[in-house]
């Protein structure tokens, strides 16, 4: 037990020494950072400095354990925002097609003088075969009456079947019911279009037996009553044969596309005189055809090119 005693007041000592020799010796150099305490204190901002790179991670994990749902909402609410960015731009590329097709559906309607009520499709009929219509968002209340004729910025989509109040049925061109008195383009050659009972195709029969339908031939329709004239209908694309020998049938694809009708106008109010053949669009310029490469008979060799050699003179 004395010896421990003794091993211990040792120890202090020896301690208390060398804590007094740290401090002489710290006190000496102490306008240099290079001392002992410059030496400790670099290792001890190393230490730090490493703890601290490990902890950090450590630190935001357990914060993010401790808070899960807070990184859940931040990543909810830019999900929304992206959202509904997206949404505001495909409403306003929604816009600018609306306001596209108005505007060209009012140049078709200021080239003939129609007075128009723009309507939006907003039911399809049965067009399995026996009901090829649409209803429209606009009725009698807006001057709606049936037997008008319905156009869209391409042409003719059909006439009105009957009318409430705010909305109306629409029979398409295209109904095999429908029959519709037609004009060929630059004649008085009258006739009628039929549906032929499959979207954008007619049939076409002309009155005059003695004339004859040609591919190419555009019609509009022909003034009446109740149907405005020079309202474009269609080009013939085929020409069907008759038992006479004479072509007085035809079929004839729509201008409007009747499977993806949105905005259509309906005529309305006094009819105008006919408008003609004014309201079609001019037809595109022939396509030049190639001129004929020159045959390789006339065409002059390098030696008939080359000039001739004249003899030495003696």
């Amino acid at each position: 037990m004395g010896r421990e005693n003794r091993r211990s007041r040792m120890v202090v000592i020896g301690l208390l020494i060398a804590a007094f020799i740290l401090i002489t010796v710290d006190y000496r150099s102490s306008g240099s950072s290079a001392g002992p305490r410059g030496a400790l204190r670099g290792v001890f901002a190393t230490l730090e400095g490493g703890v601290s790179a490990v902890a950090r991670p450590i630190g935001r994990t357990a914060s993010s354990l401790t808070h899960p749902n807070r990184y859940q909402r931040r990543a909810d609410t830019l999900a929304a925002e992206n959202a509904e960015l997206k949404r505001q731009l495909a409403d306003d590329a929604e816009v600018r097609r609306q306001a596209a097709a108005l505007g060209d559906l009012r140049l078709l309607a200021d080239r003939g003088q129609y007075t128009i009520i723009a309507a939006r499709v907003i039911a399809i009929g049965d067009i399995t075969g026996t009901d090829w219509s649409v209803t429209v968002n606009a009725g009698s209340a807006d001057g709606v009456v049936p037997d008008r004729l319905v156009l869209d910025s391409d042409g003719l989509v059909g006439t009105v079947l009957s009318s409430t109040a705010h909305t109306a049925v629409v029979r398409l061109a295209c109904d095999p019911a429908s029959h519709i008195g037609a004009r060929l383009e630059g004649t008085r050659l009258l006739g009628a279009v039929a549906g032929a009972g499959s979207p954008d195709a007619l049939t076409f029969t002309l009155y005059d037996a003695t004339r004859q339908v040609k591919v190419g031939d555009r019609l509009v329709s022909f003034g009446s009553a109740d149907y405005v004239g020079g309202v474009p209908i269609g080009i013939v694309t085929k020409v069907l044969d008759a038992s006479e020998g004479l072509s007085r049938a035809a079929e004839v694809t729509t201008f409007a596309a009747m499977g993806s009708l949105d905005l259509v106008g309906i005529v309305v109010g006094k009819l105008p005189a006919d408008a003609g053949d004014r309201v079609l669009l001019p037809r595109p310029p022939p396509t030049p055809s190639p001129a004929p490469a020159a045959p390789a008979s006339t065409i002059p060799t390098t030696s008939a090119l080359a000039p001739a050699a004249t003899a030495p003179v003696g």
